[in-house]
């Protein structure tokens, strides 16, 4: 791009572009409507209508004929701060246009015949104007908005200043006006640009240059109050405006001001037309729009809707101003909409002409031909912050204008007092109904919301937890499976399908979902359990459509590819045969295997290798189908992302998910033992294993919560079985008691690492100590302690969005209540002394435990 001033002051802007055969030449005056004075009102469009009746050498029509013989089009426009001529021909005719363009702009004629049948056309349009109801909408919203700026009168004129011009007051206009340095001469094309620089300045070469015509205009004055014009028309439907003043285009925050019209009223998705067209349908349509000239414009709303609809529509376009007033705007609103605009510029340029029009406007309009890059860059810098100034500063209600053409029949049905009323009720909702907002806002440093629980139409329950902490988000998507729907046959099987969950679907491969997924920053991958199988994500939040979409299409569209399943297999039972290696690990699947005598879940949440070697991809895919259904799932997502936005897409996503549920078999339940099971296996290793427990209490049991306060006091570091065999009998290095509960009962269990020789011992140690917690009460230190542990370690282990996720969907799916976060730390401060006596009683019997010992004999 060469930018240039020729030495009459004529401002040229040059850029080559040899993609097609094409030069277009736009010439840009710096002279529109708002340069008018009042008696003046509508001349510089006339102007335009005349410039191309011929010139001095052109008869009349002329000029046309010979754009359209070299392949053309010429045509004009005039705004409110520039009149603009362009034509683009094919670029072996570049002297042609050149020539048309530069004769045109030099040596117009005038022509009284032609300027009398040129006013007759303008009066036409005028009038046709008037019959349109959008045009005469935006003449009335203008002239009421702006009382002393020329922006408030209609570019085109009026009827009386038009029929009143005269071919001396055309002249005095050109004469004043139309001289180079008012003007820039923008070519983009296939030309060469040292040549066409020399056409140029021959073209122009006898052009003079004249006085500035230029001179300051009439600043509006701030707007206090809310103003409004109704009328009535021969109409079928309402048409509305609502106005507010902003800046002009210059101003930095224009950048914001646009990237709020794209979010809350420009396409399908925007926010306005899901509410009140989509979801509401109190409007046939709706749209925003920032007008930013040269000076200080307007930011319109415009709506078509049935009258009786008109308070309404108000209303509920100024309670969203306010949501977002308070809330701001999402991460993917922002994102969708920066990509929008930037769009606008890349679709700008695919042709000539759309280039030399973006060139000559940031020339003329921002004075700055490098506008297009700052602009980008300003856009891309926006946030939710900037979107909430925006609207605090310019979207008030005292700077509102309101505008109503209303039917003839329905001309008595909105006043300006109801306008008034309207804008009262949004307000007044906001300090009402939207207090949780405000006092998140004054709480700016917790950034948290409380999280909310949607029933789906297909069953599915979706739990959304806005925190915006941290830019990342966390899905947890969870269904009953596990090994609770396994038996020796299938054992395992849910692992498997987990694992394939990512390993390929309907439109992505394996290496294409790694790709993708490693993209994001993040993760995602299948697990399955004892009681749950599903999939999981955790991610940056600026990906979270690319996530939750990765997500969504793992879940409902696996295909379980051969390929990938065989690798799978191997992986898997390369997994099994490392089990064995892990003697703690090994150690507790003998315990579980004895524990429980026909529940499943003694069996190994990974199978085995006979189970794992003859799964088929049959046998993979019906346990996807009976167990992945809409009606069987909770899905959870915690980060900084928007709870309504969220919704959306989930029902977007998952809204067909319609796979009907299957009835699932009774599981087998097992009794509390009445005698000692022992097992185990020699290992010659330098350790011996111990795992020491009994069948413990469900997740829905209010026995987990006195279970949990002795297993702290018995493992931890302070604890009894620390204190006692670690620290002063020397039995142990790695030692720990448990709780797990499951859907039926679970494990209460201990675990003990000690020397072979100490193996005896070790296990007395632990008897003598339960013993204590079935005779003696814990004492108060001990309960204190214990109770302040937990709770501190719980709260702390949901500091990570992923875990918050998890704890919810978990619990709301074996219906604890997605909130059981907010009850646990009170169960636990509820639990006494006698409590746990009495729970430890229940679940523990010295005579009746299982016993698994591994290590050397």
């Amino acid at each position: 791009m060469f930018k240039t001033k020729l030495d009459n002051g004529m401002t040229v802007i040059l850029e080559e572009d040899h993609s097609a055969r094409v030069v277009a030449f736009q010439m840009f005056v710096r002279v529109g409507g708002a340069d008018e004075n009042e008696k003046e009102a509508g001349i510089a469009h006339v102007f335009e209508h005349m410039l191309f009746k011929g010139t001095e050498k052109r008869k009349v029509g002329q000029v046309a004929g010979e754009v359209e013989a070299a392949g053309g089009y010429i045509n004009a426009y005039t705004s409110y701060d520039q009149t603009v001529y362009h034509l683009a021909v094919a670029s072996r005719y570049f002297d042609t246009g050149l020539n048309i363009i530069s004769d045109a702009i030099q040596h117009s004629s005038f022509d009284p015949n032609e300027l009398k049948k040129e006013l007759e056309v303008v009066l036409e349009e005028l009038r046709m104007g008037e019959d349109d109801p959008g045009r005469k909408l935006y003449k009335n919203i203008l002239s009421t908005a702006y009382t002393t700026h020329p922006y408030k009168r209609p570019v085109i004129g009026f009827t009386d200043t038009v029929k009143s011009f005269t071919r001396e007051q055309i002249l005095d206009f050109f004469r004043k006006w139309y001289i180079p340095n008012n003007m820039t001469l923008v070519v983009v094309g296939d030309f060469d640009k040292n040549q066409a620089m020399d056409a140029i300045k021959n073209s122009f070469k006898d052009f003079k240059a004249g006085p500035e015509p230029h001179q300051p205009r009439p600043v509006e004055p701030s707007q206090k109050e809310i103003k409004a014009i109704i009328s009535a028309d021969e109409i079928k439907e309402v048409h509305m405006g609502m106005a507010f003043h902003i800046p002009g285009l210059s101003h930095p925050d224009t950048y914001a001001i646009d990237v709020l019209a794209n979010i809350i009223g420009q396409g399908e998705s925007s926010r306005l037309y899901q509410r009140l067209k989509q979801n509401e349908q109190i409007v046939h349509s709706i749209s925003a729009y920032a007008m930013t000239p040269k000076e200080p414009g307007v930011f319109l709303f415009t709506s078509t809707l049935e009258a009786k609809n008109a308070k309404k529509t108000i209303e509920e376009v100024m309670k969203e101003l306010n949501k977002i007033k308070y809330q701001g705007v999402s991460a993917a609103e922002l994102s969708k909409a920066k990509l929008n605009l930037e769009s606008e510029f890349v679709y700008e340029r695919e042709t000539m002409e759309g280039r030399a029009r973006q060139l000559g406007y940031f020339e003329v309009t921002a004075g700055d031909i490098a506008f297009e890059s700052k602009y980008l860059e300003g856009i891309s810098r926006v946030t939710s912050e900037d979107i909430k100034k925006i609207v605090n500063e310019y979207l008030r209600e005292d700077n509102m204008t309101v505008a109503i053409i209303l039917p003839k029949t329905d001309q008595d049905i909105i006043s300006k007092e109801d306008i008034a009323s309207a804008a009262e009720t949004a307000r007044v909702h906001v300090s009402q109904d939207a207090a949780p907002i405000i006092e998140e806002a004054r709480k700016i440093n917790k950034k948290t919301e409380e999280p909310i629980k949607i029933k789906l139409k297909n069953g599915m329950t979706l739990i959304v937890k806005e925190d915006h902490s941290s830019p990342t988000v966390a899905v947890y998507s969870t269904f009953r499976g596990g090994l609770r729907f396994e038996d020796e046959k299938t054992n395992g099987l849910g692992n498997f399908v987990a694992s394939m969950l990512t390993k390929g679907t309907e439109t992505r491969n394996a290496v294409e979902l790694a790709k993708e997924i490693e993209g994001m920053a993040g993760g995602v991958g299948g697990f399955s359990g004892k009681i749950s199988i599903g999939v999981s994500g955790k991610f940056l939040s600026r990906y979270f459509n690319d996530g939750i979409d990765i997500i969504a299409d793992c879940l409902l569209h696996p295909t379980f590819p051969q390929d990938e399943l065989e690798k799978t297999r191997k992986e898997i039972l390369a997994d099994i045969k490392r089990q064995e290696d892990y003697l703690p690990g090994y150690t507790f699947k003998l315990f579980y295997k004895t524990l429980y005598d026909k529940h499943p879940y003694r069996m190994p949440v990974i199978g085995t290798e006979k189970t794992v070697s003859g799964f088929k991809r049959k046998d993979l895919l019906n346990h996807y189908q009976r167990l992945m259904v809409p009606q069987n799932m909770v899905i959870s997502i915690v980060g900084d992302i928007n709870k309504d936005e969220v919704a959306k897409k989930i029902e977007e996503l998952f809204g067909s998910f319609n796979r009907k549920a299957k009835p699932l078999a009774d599981l087998p339940i097992d009794g509390r033992q009445n005698h000692i099971k022992k097992t185990g296996e020699a290992k010659e290793k330098q350790q011996t294993h111990i795992a020491l427990g009994f069948l413990g209490a469900t997740i829905t049991s209010e026995a987990r919560f006195p279970l949990a306060v002795l297993t702290e006091i018995l493992s931890s570091q302070g604890g009894r079985l620390f204190v006692e065999l670690r620290d002063k009998e020397s039995l142990a290095y790695a030692l720990s008691a448990f709780s797990r509960e499951g859907v039926e009962p679970g494990v209460l269990a201990v675990y003990m690492g000690t020397a072979p020789e100490k193996k005896d011992k070790a296990i007395e140690g632990i008897l003598r100590e339960l013993k204590k917690g079935i005779t003696e009460k814990v004492t108060d230190e001990e309960l204190k302690r214990a109770k302040s542990a937990l709770i501190g370690v719980y709260e702390m282990g949901l500091q990570e969005n992923m875990a918050q996720a998890t704890d919810m969907a978990t619990n709301e799916l074996y219906g604890l209540g997605f909130d059981e976060y907010k009850r646990y730390p009170g169960k636990i401060e509820a639990v006494t002394a006698d409590d746990i006596l009495k729970t430890a009683q229940r679940y523990i019997k010295l005579n009746a435990y299982t016993l698994s010992v591994v290590g050397p004999k």
